[in-house]
């Protein structure tokens, strides 16, 4: 029967599976079910009976495939269908002379922005790239509401699709989940205020694999890595050193649990739905959202992908709008390969799961696991250790723009039985904490507050913040926290302020001061470890350590300049730290705290649209009158990229880039093992340099890519004896598919 129904359709209106492919539709309907109506049924429609079945199918109408309804529940919601179609024509002038496959046009939603070559700019006319977005082909800023813009500027929905060739038709007896009350971060993405973010649709178009990649596009942030896939990595700017990065999962504080900062390797992409960076003179933040349904309809997204090396990648987000009276998010991720040399296999594997129900109509509860276990064959480095996290978290409207927050959980990181060392050790860390955040006109202001348990961190922390969005002029906020380490208060503080831009013109500055604590538990582990019986026996037992702490300021200040997709910004920077400590993790056990400096440099960006369409060329440098430990003296990144959109139906899309990462040589915590004791020397590692091209085509919702990476084939090292693989090339598919 849909056979013979389909001959009164448009060919390029048929909706296939998943997927409207052909002429955009300009009007929603209702979903309809593939079924024929008696005639006299029809005839008995108000204002239908009249109309021939053509030109009800007008304006490119998809049918979908039936779902099992009773005869009488079929007919009666065919007929509100078909009745609400003909409320839609009734208003259309001559309705009755429309072409069967001809689309009525609808009102524009407005301008959207978009820099030449349909790359989009941010607020007022910044354009994309590394003065204000992640570098790379894809990157994008969110539109108003959150949303990035896809192709030609269109928004997409809420589960990262650009609006398909035809309308999106929803059944009536389908209803899209109601999200539960949320706190967004703070100010937008912006160069201007050291923040970047990747939302759903930028996350599916950047040629990162590994939350690691991701974080190190941001200019001026290096990535610190022990070998291939499978080693501990971390990532660090402005030399922050150990206690300076943090990272927020939902409000939920990935506490390091094996150094000074998290082993970014024990953190993946698997669910999450955005990723924003700041980066501060005085701390690296990275806050994670998790994926939650938003769509009537259950949603897949695969990522796989193959490659030299034996690389092989497979992820994957499962969401399901209606479990148990909830909503069900399910990410996986696995990452595997035989390394450098094909003889140092190593793997990065997750699961992350969290399940939301709503109570009443202003709130619910939600409830999240994620579990990551990195493994490696390089010797020396540890294995078979797995990090565990779970929480759970009541979110509830407490009056008109304020939210609140409350929630408990707890991290360990447990070896298996394999390990002698770490075989019995679970060193478990709980936290309780409350945010709110309220919202009015262009103001807000949050609050936060933690308490931990477990040795190695603070006891609690307590964070403010306020701002306001052009206001007089300008956006400006500031925090302040404070923390208690065993007994004593500590305090930090900074403050931002962007100008609106003028002319193309405008200004921005940052100051921070204050002192911060440092996690200490990789020596906490080494006490532990001294208390147990059995191998390794320890000679005596290890002291436990004392908290240690670092007073830091730093000033960043510029100003920046866009016109006709041209943008250039630059900012003079300064930092003073009274000490700097190592990371803590087992790629520098022997890591020393050693004593800070001033320092003062500039960074400076470009986005440049070239005369052939689509092409842009962008910039980044960041340079220091002299190097500090994890802080080389210069670091550069530069990219040739190409964004093109094609076809009428705007499903066809391309990414490439040409590009190239690298700083000089630079010092880590580690003292030269031959050097002076008298005058202690620390490790260099050697100028580091990849250059990498990537191309990506999306097909409506199937995205193509293929990378190479440092095609050069440089002998990189971030730590001595730790080498990174020389060539690789990764190739895969990223698809989203509803269900």
């Amino acid at each position: 029967m849909k056979r013979e129904l389909r001959r009164f359709l448009a060919p390029r209106a048929y909706k296939a599976g998943a997927f409207c492919v052909g002429v955009p539709t300009m009007f929603t309907v209702v979903m309809l079910s593939a079924v024929l109506i008696p005639a006299p049924a029809v005839a008995q429609i108000p204002g239908i009976g009249a109309l021939p079945l053509d030109t009800l199918l007008a304006g490119a109408v998809c049918f979908a495939p039936a779902f099992p309804l009773a005869e009488a529940d079929s007919t009666a919601i065919i007929a509100d269908s078909i009745a609400m179609i003909a409320d839609s024509i009734a208003i259309l002038p001559d309705s009755s002379a429309i072409p069967a496959d001809s689309s009525v046009p609808i009102a524009d939603p407005g301008p959207q922005v978009a820099r030449p070559g349909g790359q989009p700019v941010g607020p007022g006319g910044q354009p994309v790239g590394p003065g204000g977005q992640p570098r790379g082909p894809g990157s994008q800023i969110p539109a108003p509401g959150g949303q990035v813009p896809g192709p030609g500027g269109r928004t997409p929905g809420p589960g990262g699709q650009v609006a398909d060739s035809s309308a999106t038709l929803a059944d009536s007896t389908r209803v899209p989940p109601r999200p539960l009350p949320a706190i967004s971060p703070g100010p937008g993405p912006s160069y201007a205020l050291g923040a970047w973010c990747w939302n759903r649709g930028a996350l599916l178009s950047t040629r990162a694999v590994t939350l690691a990649e991701l974080v190190a596009l941001v200019p001026g942030v290096i990535s610190l890595k022990g070998g291939d896939y499978g080693t501990p990595v971390t990532v660090m700017a402005f030399g922050v050193g150990g206690g300076g990065v943090r990272v927020v999962w939902d409000g939920f504080e990935m506490l390091p649990l094996d150094g000074a900062v998290p082993d970014l390797s024990r953190i993946g992409l698997a669910g999450l739905d955005e990723v924003r960076v700041e980066r501060h003179p005085g701390e690296l933040r990275i806050e994670l959202r998790t994926r939650e349904a938003t769509e009537a309809d259950p949603i897949t997204l695969l990522h796989v992908g193959t490659g030299d090396l034996g690389t092989n990648l497979l992820s994957g987000v499962f969401v399901h709008p209606r479990v148990f009276g909830g909503s069900f998010t399910l990410g996986f991720d696995r990452v595997e390969t035989r390394g450098p040399g094909l003889d140092a296999g190593g793997s990065l594997s997750g699961v992350a799961l969290r399940y939301a129900i709503p109570v009443g109509e202003r709130g619910g509860v939600v409830a999240e696991m994620k579990r990551f276990a990195p493994r490696t064959d390089v010797s020396d480095l540890v294995t078979g250790l797995t990090r565990n996290d779970w929480n759970i978290r009541a979110k509830w409207r407490l009056a008109k723009g304020w939210f609140g927050e409350g929630y408990g959980g707890a991290s360990s990181l447990a070896g298996g039985p394999e390990l002698p060392v770490y075989g019995g050790l679970d060193t478990r860390r709980t936290q309780l904490g409350f945010r709110t955040k309220y919202t009015r006109g262009g103001l807000w202001a949050q609050g936060t507050a933690r308490h931990f348990s477990g040795q190695g961190v603070p006891d609690e922390n307590y964070e403010v913040a306020a701002g306001g969005a052009r206001v007089s002029g300008a956006s400006l906020d500031g925090s302040l926290r404070v923390e208690r380490w065993a007994g004593q208060y500590v305090a930090s503080w900074r403050a931002r302020v962007e100008t609106a831009p003028v002319k193309g013109f405008s200004l921005f500055a940052a100051y921070e001061a204050g002192e911060t604590g440092t996690p200490f538990v990789s020596e906490y582990e080494a006490y532990l470890r001294s208390l147990r019986l059995g191998p390794p026996l320890q000679p005596e037992v290890v002291e436990e350590p004392d908290p240690r702490f670092t007073d830091r300021t730093g000033v960043r200040a510029g100003g920046q300049f866009s016109w006709r997709g041209f943008n250039l910004a630059g900012a003079w920077l300064t930092m003073e730290a009274d000490s700097l400590r190592p990371l803590g993790l087992v790629l520098d056990p022997d890591g020393v705290s050693v004593p800070g400096g001033d320092r003062t440099g500039f960074e400076a960006t470009a986005t440049v649209p070239l005369p052939l369409r689509g092409f842009g060329f962008e910039a980044a440098v960041q340079a220091w009158n002299e190097g500090l430990p994890y802080l080389p003296r210069r670091s550069w990144d530069g990219a040739l990229t190409y964004r093109g959109v094609f076809k009428e139906s705007r499903n066809l899309e391309l990414w490439a880039g040409l590009g190239v990462t690298g700083r000089d040589s630079m010092s880590i915590a580690i003292l030269e093992p031959d050097g002076d004791p008298t005058v202690p020397d620390l490790v260099m590692v050697p100028r580091s340099e990849e250059w990498y091209f990537h191309i990506q085509v999306r097909i409506v919702t199937l995205n193509i890519f293929i990378r190479w990476e440092n095609i050069t084939g440089n002998e990189n090292v971030d730590f001595p004896d730790r080498a990174q693989p020389r060539y690789r090339t990764l190739y895969g598919v990223r698809w989203i598919m509803n269900n």
